[in-house]
């Protein structure tokens, strides 16, 4: 168990610049690849990385992670921590370009969650998301890195009395923003390591609304079909 006075303390302004620069990223990576050479990575001895990335190539992952609280409002609101199973399915959306450093593809995937909290009020978390990825695609390469930014929503038993009016609803939205890493294994077979921020909230739906903002990561695997 974490200690709060531990606990690095963020303002929310700050982590929702970190979400949008992560969107922002993305969405300028788009038209230069489409200036760019926009070529499939085809050369014999990296077929595998090609099949498993090509434009339609399917990909299913199960995670498992953990997410830690940092008070944005500095107000000792509970520390609420929690644990979630992922599974998720996704599509390449694109052959992989040609960039240099930037080589790579975009990925969509549709996720569901579900998990318990082990640390504060409260007792359970289900929802889903979309996810929107960019792999960085290097020829021969073993490891593939991504980042990813996803929305949906999430619902939760955790009172708003308890939490101090962190959560207010028993729907709430669901933001992530985050980077990992595939390892691949075979022209198959990926193990999963990923970093992630999450943010819990109903949008000024209802008030109080202060969410809550997390830190952790995943560990699994990934199949490619």
């Amino acid at each position: 168990m974490i200690d709060k006075a531990a606990r690095v303390s963020f303002h929310r302004p700050q982590m929702k610049r970190v979400f949008a620069a992560c969107g922002l990223v993305l969405v300028l990576l788009a038209p230069g690849m489409r200036a760019g050479v926009a070529q499939p990575l085809a050369t014999p001895t990296q077929r595998e990385v090609r099949d498993m990335f090509a434009a339609g190539a399917k990909e299913f992952e199960a995670v498992s992670g953990a997410f830690f609280f940092f008070d944005t409002t500095k107000n000792n609101r509970p520390a609420i921590d929690y644990s979630l199973e992922s599974l998720r399915l996704g599509v390449m959306l694109n052959d992989p370009w040609q960039l240099g450093v930037l080589s790579g593809n975009f990925e969509l995937m549709g996720e569901l969650f579900g998990g318990g909290v082990f640390d504060g009020p409260g007792d359970v978390l289900l929802g889903g998301s979309l996810v929107f990825r960019y792999n960085f695609i290097q020829p021969r390469a073993r490891i593939i890195p991504y980042m990813q930014i996803a929305a949906g929503g999430v619902y939760t038993n955790i009172p708003e009395k308890e939490s101090r009016g962190l959560i207010s609803l028993p729907v709430e939205f669901n933001l992530q923003a985050g980077v990992g890493t595939r390892i691949l294994l075979d022209d198959r077979w990926s193990l999963i390591i990923e970093g992630d921020y999450r943010h819990i909230s109903n949008a000024e739906i209802k008030k109080p609304n202060f969410g809550i903002d997390s830190v952790g990561g995943n560990l699994g695997f990934g199949f490619s079909f």
